[in-house]
C-alpha cells in the first residue's frame, strides 16, 4: 500500500495541506495593518509590553497551530481515510470484504472433473469458501453471485456471510443447475464490471471467476472487438476490485466429438424422398473409427449409418433418406419462411420429430475418453411436412379442350411424387376465392382483375405468398399494365409493350441462362446445360423494367433475340416473391411446355423455390426466439408454448411492425424469447372455429459448444488477466489470503475537528480576555 493507499480521495488531503497556509497568510496580512507612530507616552507602553511579549507570542502560535490543524483535518475528512488492514488488526477492527462471484453454469460444465461434473466441483469449492468465511471472526464478508446464463441481475446481491445466513446461501448455490446454453463471457463479465463500478467505495471487493478456461470462451473473435474481449474486461474488474482469482474448475481432458448440425435442404413434402444431412465433428486429437449415428423419426424404428473414420478436427456428413406418407388427418400449420402466411388447411400439414444421436455403444473404451461432453451427441429437428403444396392455377382463356387450356401442362404436374395439390379456376372465380388457402398462384393469360382483388393479392404476396405471371395472346398490354403494373407501383415486375416474334413459327429464338443460375433452373443446367438452350420460342412479349427498380429486380433467363429480351423476371414483394414470364404456359408460343425434361424440373424447382424450406424457421438456437406468424382471419391471437419439460407459457400475438403498410396486414406475430432448453417445443394455436392446432419447433445447443480445448496459459501474454488477477485451481480456493480496507475513519476525524475548533474558540476568547 502506497503513501496515500489508506484513503479514498488522497487529493483532498493534499488540498487540505495547502489550505493550512491560509491562516498563516491571514496572520501575516494582519501584521501589515499596524503602522508605527512615535509619540511620547509610547515609551511607557513599550516598556510594559516587553514583559508580556513572550506570553502573547506563545498564545498566538497556539491559536495559529489550532487553525492550521483544523484546515488539515478538514482536508483529511474530505479524503475519506480508512484504516489499513495492518493497523486495523492491531486495533482489533474487522476487515470488510464483498466477495463478487461469477459462476459458469453453461453446458460445458457437465464435463467430468475428478469423476464429478465441473459445476459440482465449482459449487463445492464456493460453499467451502463461504463456510470458512462464516466461521472466521477476522472479517465481515458479503456475497454477490452472478451466473453466466443470466447475468443481467445477480442471483445473490450483497448478502451477508454469517453463521445464520450460511444455510440459505448454500441452498441457493446447490440449486443452480447446469443449463443447456453456451456461456457468453463478454456479456457476463460486462455485467460484473458494471456492478462493481457502481458499488460503495468503503469496502474491499474480491472477484472470483469460476471457469473451465475453454479457449472458445476466452478467445478474441476479431481485432475490432479486442478491447471488449473477456480478458480485457477482467483487467477492468481488477482495477475496481483490487484483487481477483480465476478459479479453474475444468478438466485437463478436453477431447470431444459431437453432432453439430441436423438439417434438410429439400422441400419437406410427403410422398417425396426427403434427405436429412447430419454433420459429426471431431474436437479430438485422435482419429475415431466406426462411429454409429442413429436417426429416429417419431416412434418409427431407428435407422443408422456408420462413420468409418473421423480424423482430428474433421467434420463428416452423413445423409439419411426417408419417405413421409400423408396421414389421413393432421392438424399442423407451418409458416411460409419466417414471417409469412400460415397454412391453408389444417389437414394439409404434419409435425414430425426428428432426432439423431451418436450411439455410445459404438465407442470403444479408449474412444469414450475422447468424448467428454455427451450432451452434444444429440440433435433435434422439427420436420414440417407438407401433405401437398396448394397451388392455384387461374386460367384466363379456359377451353373445353383440355389440351388448349393455358393451365393444361401445369395441372399435369400434380402427380404422385411431386407433392403438388393444384386447383384450376377462371379469372372470375379468382374474385371470390380465399387467397390464404394457397401457397403459389399462377395467373395464366390473365390481364384484368378487380382493384380490390389486386390489392388483396398484393397484400397476400407481401405476407409471404408467391405469384407467377404467364401472359399470352388473350392479354391486352394496356389492361395488364393498368391492372398489375400501374406505372411501376404495381406488383408486376415489368411493363408489357408488344408481342414480338414469328406467329407462323417459321423462325424462333432460344433461352439464355444468366451465369448466376437461378434455383429454378439449376437442376436442368446441372444435368444437361445444353437442353435449356434448345427450347424454341416463336413469340413473346417485349417488356420494359421500370427505371429505379433494377436493383430489386433480376432477370435469370433471357431470349436470344437481338434485344436479348427478358424471358423470366423475379422481384421481391414484402416477404413474398413475384415471377413473371414473357410467354404463356401453353404450347401456342413455344415448345417449352412440351419438353418434359426441361419444363417439368423447371416448374417443380420453381414452386419449391417459391414455397421455400421452412426447416430453418422451425429450428432455433438456445438463447434465441421462437417466432410464428398468425393469420387473424383464421386464428385467435392467444398463443401457448410448451417447452421440452411440458411447462406452459402464454402470450398475445402482436403486429409484426408499426408501419402504415403493416397495419393493413392481418398477419400478426407470436414471439417467445429466451429459449433455454434443448428439445422440442409445441406452439399451440386455436382456430376461430375452436379447433386446436400445434406447430412444432426444435432448439439445439450451439454447434461449437462441444469445443472443449482449453486456453494455453503458457502461450498467452503475461498480462492477459492483468496484475490483479491470478489463476488458481478450485482445490486451492480456500487457502488464498486477501487484505483490504476496513471501515472509514471519518466519524473520528469529525470529532477531532470539532474538538480542535472548540478548543481554538475557547482559547481565543480566554486569551483575548486576559489581554
Amino acid at each position: 500500500m502506497g503513501l496515500f493507499g489508506w484513503m479514498l480521495h488522497p487529493m483532498m488531503l493534499t488540498l487540505g495541506g495547502l489550505a493550512v497556509s491560509v491562516p498563516i497568510i491571514i496572520h501575516l496580512l494582519n501584521k501589515r495593518r499596524f503602522k508605527i507612530v512615535e509619540w511620547a507616552a509610547m515609551d511607557f507602553l513599550l516598556e510594559a509590553d516587553k514583559k508580556n511579549r513572550r506570553r502573547v507570542q506563545l498564545e498566538n502560535f497556539i491559536l495559529l497551530a489550532l487553525r492550521c490543524l483544523a484546515m488539515l483535518l478538514l482536508g483529511l475528512l474530505l479524503s475519506r481515510p480508512f484504516l489499513p488492514s495492518a493497523i486495523s488488526s492491531i486495533l482489533g477492527q474487522k476487515e470488510q470484504f464483498e466477495r463478487v462471484v461469477l459462476l459458469d453454469d453453461s453446458l460445458s460444465q457437465n464435463v467430468l472433473n475428478n469423476n464429478e461434473p465441473a459445476l459440482d466441483g465449482a459449487k463445492a469449492g464456493l460453499k467451502q469458501l463461504l463456510t470458512d468465511l462464516a466461521d472466521t471472526d477476522g472479517s465481515d464478508d458479503w456475497l454477490t453471485l452472478f451466473v453466466t446464463s443470466d447475468s443481467e441481475q445477480p442471483l445473490l446481491a450483497n448478502e451477508p456471510i454469517t453463521r445464520g445466513t450460511l444455510p440459505a446461501l448454500l441452498d441457493t448455490i446447490d440449486r443452480i443447475p447446469i443449463t443447456d446454453e453456451a456461456a457468453d463471457y463478454s456479456l457476463a463479465l460486462s455485467a460484473v464490471n458494471r456492478y462493481v463500478a457502481g458499488q460503495r467505495e468503503n469496502i474491499s471487493r474480491v472477484a472470483y471467476i469460476f471457469t473451465d478456461l475453454r479457449e472458445r470462451d476466452w478467445q478474441v473473435q476479431s481485432s475490432d472487438a479486442a478491447e471488449n474481449s473477456p480478458n480485457k474486461i477482467v483487467q477492468q474488474i481488477g482495477t475496481k476490485t483490487g484483487r481477483g482469482f480465476l478459479v479453474d474448475v475444468g478438466s485437463t481432458n478436453d477431447q470431444n466429438v459431437g453432432i453439430v448440425n441436423l438439417r434438410s435442404d429439400d422441400l419437406l413434402v410427403a410422398n417425396r424422398i426427403v434427405r436429412f444431412q447430419v454433420d459429426v465433428a471431431s474436437f479430438s486429437s485422435q482419429t475415431l473409427s466406426n462411429i454409429r449415428v442413429v436417426l429416429q423419426i417419431d416412434e418409427q424404428p431407428p435407422v443408422a449409418e456408420v462413420i468409418g473414420s473421423l480424423a482430428p478436427g474433421a467434420v463428416e456428413t452423413l445423409t439419411f433418406r426417408y419417405l413421409f406418407r400423408p396421414p389421413a388427418r393432421d392438424n399442423f400449420v407451418p409458416p411460409i419462411g419466417e414471417t409469412t402466411l400460415s397454412a391453408p388447411r389444417s389437414s394439409n400439414w404434419q409435425n414430425h420429430r426428428v432426432r439423431v444421436e451418436l450411439d455410445p455403444q459404438s465407442f470403444s473404451a479408449e474412444q469414450l475418453q475422447a468424448n467428454q461432453l455427451l450432451d452434444d451427441d444429440t440433435r433435434y429437428l422439427a420436420a414440417r411436412i407438407h401433405n401437398g403444396i396448394p397451388v392455384l392455377l387461374v386460367d384466363g382463356d379456359p377451353s373445353t379442350d383440355s389440351q388448349r387450356s393455358d393451365t393444361h401442362y401445369l395441372k399435369h404436374l400434380d402427380i404422385f411424387g411431386t407433392g403438388l395439390n393444384t386447383q384450376s379456376v377462371t379469372a372470375s372465380d379468382l374474385e371470390t376465392i380465399s387467397l390464404s388457402e394457397y401457397r403459389v398462384i399462377f395467373l395464366c393469360n390473365v390481364d384484368e382483375v378487380s382493384t380490390d382483388r389486386v390489392l388483396a393479392m398484393e397484400q397476400w404476396v407481401r405476407d409471404g405468398g408467391a405469384l407467377v405471371f404467364m401472359p399470352g395472346n388473350q392479354v391486352r398490354a394496356a389492361t395488364f399494365n393498368e391492372t398489375f403494373f400501374r406505372g411501376g407501383a404495381g406488383i408486376a415486375p415489368f411493363e408489357l409493350e408488344a408481342v414480338a416474334g414469328d406467329p407462323t413459327m417459321s423462325s424462333w429464338v432460344n433461352f439464355e441462362v444468366d451465369p448466376q443460375v437461378h434455383p429454378a433452373l439449376r437442376t436442368v443446367v446441372d444435368s444437361d446445360a445444353a437442353s435449356i438452350g434448345k427450347v424454341d420460342v416463336f413469340s413473346w412479349w417485349t417488356t420494359k423494367i421500370p427505371a429505379g427498380q433494377t436493383d430489386s429486380i433480376t432477370v435469370p433467363m433471357r431470349l436470344s433475340d437481338e434485344a436479348h429480351s427478358a424471358a423470366m423476371v423475379e422481384r421481391g414483394w414484402g416477404s413474398g416473391k413475384v415471377i413473371a414470364f414473357s410467354f404463356p404456359g401453353d404450347g401456342d408460343w413455344s415448345i417449352f411446355p412440351g419438353i418434359d425434361a426441361v419444363f417439368v424440373p423447371i416448374m417443380l424447382d420453381l414452386i419449391d423455390y417459391l414455397v421455400g424450406n421452412s426447416n430453418q424457421a422451425s429450428t432455433v438456437p438456445l438463447g434465441g426466439s421462437i417466432k410464428f406468424p398468425i393469420d387473424l382471419t383464421a386464428y385467435q391471437n392467444r398463443i401457448t408454448l410448451r417447452d421440452p419439460k411440458n411447462e406452459k407459457e402464454e402470450m398475445i400475438a402482436r403486429p409484426i411492425d408499426e408501419t402504415e403498410q403493416a397495419a393493413k396486414s392481418v398477419i400478426y406475430q407470436a414471439q417467445f424469447d429466451n429459449i433455454s432448453r434443448r428439445g422440442f417445443y409445441e406452439l399451440g394455436l386455436s382456430r376461430t372455429s375452436g379447433e386446436a392446432e400445434t406447430v412444432l419447433f426444435a432448439a439445439n445447443v450451439q454447434p461449437d459448444e462441444g469445443r472443449l480445448k482449453r486456453l494455453n496459459l503458457t502461450t498467452v501474454e503475461s498480462d492477459f488477466w492483468g496484475d490483479k488477477f491470478s489463476t488458481i485451481p478450485v482445490s486451492n480456493l480456500t487457502t488464498q489470503k486477501v487484505s483490504g480496507k476496513t471501515a472509514e475513519m471519518w466519524p473520528q476525524v469529525i470529532w477531532i475537528l470539532l474538538l480542535v475548533l472548540g478548543t481554538e474558540q475557547f482559547l481565543a476568547w480566554w486569551f483575548g480576555k486576559r489581554r
